[in-house]
């Protein structure tokens, strides 16, 4: 029953663990930039939402929200490294092209047909120079020095970072109240008035999640699994869509295989 359960929510709000996506560009542990885009299986993932525009909104959004705490942390980087003396030229030129790309994304409109194909490739950018910054700063300074600034910059923030965040997260909100209202479909029941509860900010998407465990735990246990086999059936639909667009980006002409003005 856990497992079932378990399953069953991972699957219809697998958007609410991503507004702090730590897979997005930017991320510490990541050390290489793609190699080939159709093995990249989180972006496949990610892509999986975007054959709407508030899906594509979401994560236009969520790499915005990266870019700009890359950068963020970049600035004050430079300026620790101007206080010890070290020449920063490279690092200010790849913020720079780093705030290029933060622009490019906000000017993204997510109703267009190309906008897998825009998200895809400023991702793609992001990730490049998110890289060329870790390494040229790897190759100005020891880990230990390094590991002395991640530790200053590890709670970094400014308005801009938090306004981003604000943002993200009602559109989160939005996307998560259709896939309730997909859910409690499913379930045949509705409870509209907690669904405006959570899309206001005034309960947490765990509480909602009980009340359906609590929902569905009084079923039969056919019951449950039909209910699960529904949801599970639409969630692979969405895998084979993120699929679909991926390989449609190399197709001239197809759907969002448009490519953007270079």
């Amino acid at each position: 029953m856990l497992m079932l359960m378990g399953s069953l929510f991972s699957l219809a709000f697998a958007v609410e663990a991503d507004d702090d996506d730590q897979s997005t560009p930017g991320n510490e542990e990541e050390t290489t930039p793609w190699q080939n885009p159709h093995f990249d299986n989180e972006t496949v993932r990610q892509l999986g939402i975007m054959n709407n525009s508030l899906g594509a909104r979401i994560r236009l959004l969520q790499l915005e929200k990266a870019l700009i705490r890359n950068i963020l942390k970049g600035v004050m980087t430079v300026q620790v490294l101007r206080e010890l003396n070290v020449s920063t030229t490279e690092l200010e030129d790849i913020l720079e092209n780093l705030s290029d790309v933060l622009e490019e994304v906000r000017a993204a409109d997510p109703v267009a047909n190309d906008s897998v194909q825009i998200f895809v490739e400023l991702k793609n950018e992001s990730r490049n120079l998110t890289k060329q910054f870790r390494d040229t700063l790897h190759f100005l300074l020891n880990n230990e020095t390094i590991a002395m600034i991640k530790e200053q910059l590890r709670n970094a923030t400014s308005d801009e970072l938090q306004n981003c965040t604000m943002r993200l997260r009602h559109w989160i909100r939005q996307f998560n109240r259709n896939q309730l209202y997909r859910l409690y479909g499913v379930i045949g029941e509705v409870n509209t008035s907690l669904i405006n509860e959570y899309l206001n900010g005034n309960i947490s998407l765990d509480l909602m999640k009980f009340q359906l465990h609590k929902m569905v735990n009084q079923m039969t246990q056919e019951r449950r699994h039909m209910i699960f086999s529904e949801v599970k059936e639409e969630n692979i639909k969405r895998r084979i869509q993120g699929h679909a667009l991926f390989e449609d980006m190399g197709r001239p002409g197809t759907g969002n295989g448009h490519g953007r003005p270079s």
